[in-house]
């Protein structure tokens, strides 16, 4: 059976659940994984997030280009920290800083003058399947928040499947 990405909730056991007292923008992408996936929270996260489609990175790029006059933050080629050692707050996976962890979640983010965020990649096992949820959540500062996520929220959507399926392709993670 062909596994496939799905848009669900997000897990309410999560921390990303708790990362906000009032959210304006959430969602919730989950697979289920093969046994060849990586079966750690950590290698599921440096899996999806820390490398990118070219198209992405060009997205990515654009927007760097378009946000500095704002005196917004910018990804600014961000270098991963690559370590066999379990990810802790304050580490880099691709542009995303570690915020928190569990054993089987990974909690990343960033807080900009516009708008706050964070990235949740949960490890869960049902009923002997492995699945893994990316969710974000999306906490607006101000007007400039607000207008700054119109045109990236259907972007959004389209880029976590990406870097889930782009990531977990590249180990074997699902059919």
């Amino acid at each position: 059976m062909q596994s496939y990405i799905e848009e669900v909730s997000i897990p309410n056991q999560s921390l990303v659940f708790c990362a906000f007292e009032h959210m304006d923008y959430a969602d919730a992408y989950t697979i289920k994984l093969t046994a060849s996936a990586p079966q750690s929270v950590d290698m599921l996260t440096q899996a999806i997030f820390s490398q990118m489609p070219n198209w992405i990175w060009m997205l990515l790029r654009l927007r760097d280009y378009l946000v500095r006059p704002l005196g917004l933050k910018t990804s600014q080629a961000a270098k991963p920290d690559i370590t066999p050692a379990p990810l802790q707050p304050g580490m880099k996976v691709g542009i995303f800083e570690v915020w928190d962890r569990t054993s089987n979640e990974i909690l990343m983010g960033e807080d900009d003058n516009h708008l706050d965020y964070r990235v949740s990649v949960y490890l869960k096992h049902d009923a002997g399947s492995a699945w893994v949820v990316v969710s974000t959540v999306v906490r607006f500062n101000n007007w400039l928040g607000k207008i700054y996520f119109l045109p990236v929220q259907p972007i959004h959507r389209r880029i976590v499947p990406a870097l889930m399926s782009y990531g977990l392709a590249r180990y074997g993670g699902w059919d």
